[in-house]
């Protein structure tokens, strides 16, 4: 496991880093959760807060704050970037994604390695690739949604946060995107709209105490198949969110230095 110091300031600087994961289409805030060496821990106090209550409100105080506070700083940064700059911003989420994979795989294989973990494996990465199986236009999802969210779409984006909150190696982003209220969501937290931010908020909550639960017995009780369950998910997600290959040298070599980037900074996320 991933040891590092576990203090106040670096669980808010965690939180920084894991917060912005979480509103960027194709990054996993729980793989960064992860590789932090905060995940497991962050699961078992959801998963039963109020065992050793005020431990758990010390502990996750700091991730909390800080993850709030990068959705805020940055949501109108992203949301001008993937607008603007699609090609070049998705190069950059494929780089994020690939430089976690070994330490996801270092993390899946620490209770040693089973070859039946491989059903898992390709039953999740057949599942995650279906939308770009079946989509007919393209795979990169369009961002140009409606501002109006119904009721039963915000029951689904509580649940997608939360899957995307909880379990590690799933973009709670790209999944809002695949389902059209990414921008939305994005647009509501740029421009502090409560209207819709309030609804989901506490669908959201309701859905990461459940998930969490489940998900802390998972990890207890099948360690390597959920692991590999979810690399599935990870891999499958460098697929779907591809957009595309460059039109010309100039787009070529920006998307490549990106993704180039990309991949070192989630690399340097792990400990030597």
């Amino acid at each position: 496991m991933i040891t590092r110091n576990e203090g106040f300031l670096y669980r808010l600087f965690a939180g920084l880093i894991i917060g912005l994961g979480m509103i960027i289409p194709g990054v996993s805030g729980g793989v960064i959760a992860i590789m932090l060496g905060l995940y497991h821990q962050v699961v078992a106090v959801i998963a039963h807060p109020l065992e050793n209550f005020w431990h758990n409100v010390r502990f996750i105080l700091p991730l909390a704050v800080g993850g709030i506070a990068s959705v805020l700083l940055f949501s109108n940064v992203i949301e001008y970037l993937l607008i603007n700059y699609p090609f070049f911003i998705m190069y950059l989420f494929i780089g994020l994604l690939l430089g976690s994979l070994p330490a996801v795989i270092d993390i899946a294989n620490k209770k040693g390695f089973d070859q039946r973990y491989l059903v898992p494996f390709f039953i999740t990465l057949i599942l995650t690739l279906l939308p770009v199986i079946f989509e007919k236009n393209g795979v990169y999802p369009d961002l140009d949604f409606s501002q109006n969210i119904s009721f039963g779409l915000i029951i689904i984006s509580g649940f997608l946060l939360a899957i995307g909150t909880v379990v590690p190696g799933i973009s709670s982003s790209f999944l809002l995107m695949m389902f059209g209220t990414y921008h939305t969501l994005l647009n509501a937290v740029a421009k502090l709209n409560l209207a819709v931010l309030i609804p989901v908020g506490i669908v959201f909550l309701v859905f990461v105490l459940i998930i969490s639960r489940i998900t802390h017995y998972l990890f207890q009780q099948y360690y390597g198949w959920t692991y590999y369950g979810l690399l599935g998910v990870l891999i499958g997600s460098v697929i779907v969110v591809f957009p595309g290959f460059p039109q010309n040298f100039v787009q070529g070599f920006s998307g490549i230095l990106l993704f180039i980037c990309g991949v070192i900074i989630t690399l340097n996320l792990r400990e030597n």
